[in-house]
């Protein structure tokens, strides 16, 4: 039998002869404790039988619900007719004092009704919450101000491995708080008593010491301007953790195929700059060839070409190795970076892209202060945004194909805007425009734009597109500036 059940047989069907016993006998106790007082303050208080009564009704209306409650109001009724009301020890009433009866017996019916309808009322009230105490599809905990369990639900019992009867009477600190979290658990409990709600993301332990990652909020109960206890709710989140951290991995491998992507159309750009000082090195190095047989040989002027051949040597390796950072697969790490610095990296890598296409660079790069981000997925972004602006000018044929890269503050963050002189988009494009798997391109992925929104929006920072005027399109991003650097 359900509570609401048990509920509804205790106050609106038959119950058992003992219980109808308690009730009434209740209710004639009550009755007989105010006609005992009645009679000992009449000589002081002649007329205060009537409350006296009426309390009795009430009382009995609340412990014992409607028919205990007629019941008082029919013994009050007799009682006061024969010891109040003249003529005295008589059951019988004066023609003028019937409306004084009525009077009483209608206020006592309505006294008794009211009184275990509110009875009836709160105890539903306490079952249907009870109800959703237990049905509750999360881990419910309710513990007093001493952090003593009073109370656990049925997913509390699921999640943690503790029955009612083993929780109830522990300090929950003991019960489901591992030791490397409890000077946190402490800070949570200080702000409860301050009256604060907490609402933390924390690991906690089951019966058995395995953990458990969980949501977690704490309330206050307050009463009186009291804190009386307070309910901690859990949910376990441990799947969905584990699912985040899944999608971050794929996101991860995907933005490294995209820059993989990206690089394979820089090949050519590339073979450029590594092609330079390599064809420096040769150079240099028949020019030593021809000095040492020389006669006699000039060691001046070899040395000089040697030092040139290490210089070229050390520029081809940094090229290569900017690339090999570009593509190889790292995890986020990130450092105060210099952005005027990190711009240059990537321009260099695309010159010779931007020299095939006919674009015309033009820089506007500020001092600003460093940002704290990770090196890597920062050059993706510039790298995307400024393959795409060189894209976007392919089909421009009446004007300058001019690309603008500008650096500057603004007010606690560093903005990077990349201009095109190419042809804007519609407004569908607009719309989509960062969409996963949405390219305008034949043989685009879909993702420059998406994985360099969500690397900026993890730094903290905004990227957004606008169209450009009279023509072309603007991409900016902001950065927070990192305060710990100068």
């Amino acid at each position: 039998m359900s509570r609401l059940t048990s509920l509804q047989s205790s106050f609106g069907k038959p119950t058992s002869f003992k219980s109808l016993f308690v009730r009434y006998g209740i209710a004639l106790v009550l009755v007989s404790v105010a006609l005992f007082v009645s009679l000992s303050l009449q000589s002081v208080l002649p007329e205060a039988f009537l409350l006296f009564f009426l309390a009795a009704i009430l009382a009995s209306g609340w412990f014992g619900s409607v028919g205990p409650g007629l019941f008082s109001v029919v013994v009050s009724v007799v009682a006061m007719d024969y010891y109040f009301i003249p003529p005295f020890r008589a059951f019988s009433v004066h023609a003028e004092e019937v409306p004084y009866v009525v009077s009483f017996l209608v206020a006592g019916i309505i006294a008794s009704w009211l009184s275990s309808a509110r009875r009836v009322a709160e105890a539903k009230q306490k079952v249907h919450f009870d109800e959703l105490f237990e049905q509750a599809p999360e881990a419910i905990l309710l513990v007093d101000v001493k952090d003593r369990v009073l109370r656990v639900n049925r997913e509390f019992s699921r999640i943690f491995g503790y029955e009612p009867r083993e929780a109830v009477g522990r300090f929950s600190m003991d019960l489901i708080v591992p030791r490397d979290q409890r000077a946190l658990a402490l800070q949570s409990r200080d702000r409860l008593a301050h009256g604060e709600s907490v609402n933390v993301e924390t690991v906690r332990a089951r019966k058995d010491a395995s953990l458990v990652n969980v949501a977690e909020i704490a309330v206050p109960v307050i009463f009186g301007g009291a804190r009386i206890a307070h309910y901690m709710i859990f949910r376990d989140i441990t799947e969905s953790k584990r699912s985040a951290e899944d999608l971050l991995k794929a996101k991860s491998e995907l933005a490294r195929l995209s820059r993989l992507t990206t690089m394979g159309e820089l090949v050519a750009s590339i073979a450029h700059e590594v092609n330079q000082p390599i064809g420096a090195i040769v150079t240099n190095a028949n020019a030593a060839q021809r000095w040492l047989t020389q006669s006699p040989p000039n060691p001046n002027e070899v040395g000089e070409a040697l030092s040139r051949i290490v210089q070229d040597a050390n520029r081809a390796g940094a090229v290569i190795g900017k690339i090999r950072t570009l593509v190889k697969k790292t995890s986020t790490q990130t450092a105060p970076l210099d952005m005027n610095e990190l711009i240059h990296s990537v321009l260099i890598l695309t010159d010779h892209e931007m020299r095939r296409a006919e674009v015309d660079l033009r820089t506007e790069l500020s001092v600003v202060p460093r940002v704290l981000g990770d090196r890597i997925q920062l050059q993706q972004v510039m790298l995307n945004l400024i393959m795409n602006a060189i894209d976007a000018m392919t089909s421009v044929r009446s004007r300058r194909r001019e690309l603008q890269v500008r650096l500057s503050r603004d007010r606690n963050s560093v903005l990077v805007q990349v201009q095109d002189s190419g042809v804007g988009w519609d407004a569908r494009t607009g719309e989509r425009m960062f969409e996963a798997f949405f390219s305008t391109k034949p043989e685009g992925m879909g993702m420059g734009l998406t994985i360099s929104y969500s690397i900026i929006e993890a730094h903290g920072g905004r990227l957004w597109a606008t169209l450009g005027s009279p023509y072309g399109a603007i991409f900016s991003f902001t950065i927070p500036a990192d305060g710990a650097a100068t």
